[in-house]
């Protein structure tokens, strides 16, 4: 299977070719034929399957680069190749250290914890607008909804625009996508106009900064230094795509579990303050919101038994990990028992999610209310997938539940 080409992932991580790969060629070189009619061949990368050489990968920086040629699988150069080595998710330590370290407050557990309340209030109002109808779609009129308006909240611009930030995200990710757009063109187009906008908050809030994400970072130093202005829109446009789209498919892939595995639904509901901590750790082994990161090779290296060559590509599958048999029994299986559950569903070493406990907190207070007012809700189509090889992320999902009244909460 080609693994490069986003349409061969539309109906899902393809589990068997990378259980294939973890068992016959762990550390495996994979040819880039052209994405698009008229594209040239890229050079190629090592396909990473194994959850063991996920993580010496990841905690090793120096030797498994960042910085050198970007996070994700396209080549980069010029211009592009410099502004992604400004994104946090394309630095190496210690520039990646520093800016971590130093716009880590918002994301620790109290500001996380404050937000609680305000999160629960965005779950009802989402459930508000959709318990009396008995079909929706899942992912346009839940799952998205919730980051959305979260994001919005935390970065202080309110939730009138959370339609545009949809849009944008879909168009970002998407971009291989014929439902999107599908070229390069939409990409760059709604990129700078997710830039343009962010410049406008960013303005704003250097005038008359308040208590949200966006004016902490306005008012940021790194060595008694603020943050310039591309830092700071690179930081938005981080928190506005990532922030959103990995809860959103986390949310997705909640629902598609919950309606796929009845038993552990059961045992979910039979008490849900006990069990639902684990249920979200298994949902993010086991449906794995980000698909790859890359990283890029500073020097000659062996890994497993291939001959990796400076400067070489390399994409770290996380699917695969999460499924990779040395570290979970019947990793195929959904267990919400499951203990370890040793995931890198987050990432691992220096990059780990920043925003993980603010996800698993919106999955938390989503699925309470979820399973609390809607509590027949089932899946009743397939879903239609983004075709992208970089995050594992649903166009629909179309679910039926009893109708409720709004005031039944």
């Amino acid at each position: 299977m080609d693994l490069h080409d986003p349409a061969n992932f539309a109906d899902g991580p393809p589990y068997d070719a990378f259980a294939t790969l973890r068992n016959n060629a762990p550390v495996a070189f994979h040819p880039e034929r052209p994405r698009r009619q008229g594209g040239k061949e890229g050079p190629g990368f090592w396909c990473i399957t194994r959850h063991r050489d996920v993580q010496i990968v990841s905690k090793d920086p120096d030797t498994y680069s960042s910085w050198l040629g970007g996070f994700t699988g396209a080549d980069l150069s010029g211009v592009v190749l410099e502004e992604t080595r400004l994104n946090m998710m394309g630095m190496d330590p210690p520039d990646h250290t520093l800016l971590r370290h130093s716009i880590r407050q918002p994301f620790g557990p109290a500001w996380v914890r404050d937000l609680e309340g305000n999160i629960s209030n965005f779950a009802s109002e989402i459930l508000d607008k959709v318990c009396e109808r008995g079909e929706i779609d899942f992912v346009a009129e839940v799952a998205a909804e919730l980051p959305l308006r979260v994001l919005a909240h935390i970065m202080g611009v309110g939730s009138a625009d959370t339609k545009l930030f949809f849009d944008w995200s879909n168009r970002i990710i998407g971009n291989h996508d014929p439902d999107f757009g599908g070229s390069v063109q939409d990409f760059l187009d709604a990129k700078d106009e997710l830039f343009s906008y962010g410049r406008e908050v960013i303005a704003a809030k250097r005038k008359k900064p308040g208590d949200d994400m966006v004016s902490y970072f306005v008012s940021t130093e790194i060595d008694g230094n603020k943050l310039d202005d591309e830092r700071l829109i690179l930081l938005w446009f981080l928190l506005l795509v990532a922030g959103n789209e990995t809860t959103r498919s986390s949310l997705t892939g909640a629902m598609e579990v919950l309606s796929g595995f009845p038993d552990q639904r059961a045992i979910l509901c039979s008490n849900i303050p006990q069990h639902l901590a684990g249920f979200i750790e298994e949902t993010l082994r086991y449906t794995n919101p980000v698909l790859h990161f890359r990283r890029t090779a500073t020097k000659d290296v062996v890994l497993g038994e291939a001959s990796i060559k400076a400067g070489d590509k390399l994409l770290l599958w996380y699917p695969s990990a999460n499924r990779d048999t040395e570290v979970f029994h019947e990793p195929d299986n959904f267990d919400l028992a499951r203990t370890p559950n040793n995931h890198v569903a987050f990432g691992v070493g220096p990059h780990f999610c920043l925003g993980a406990r603010l996800g698993r907190l919106q999955i938390q207070v989503m699925l309470t209310s979820l399973l609390r007012r809607l509590p027949d809700i089932e899946v009743v189509g397939r879903a239609q997938r983004t075709h992208s090889n970089f995050l594992n992320s649903a166009k629909t999902l179309p679910v039926s539940f009893t109708p409720t009244r709004i005031d039944a909460d």
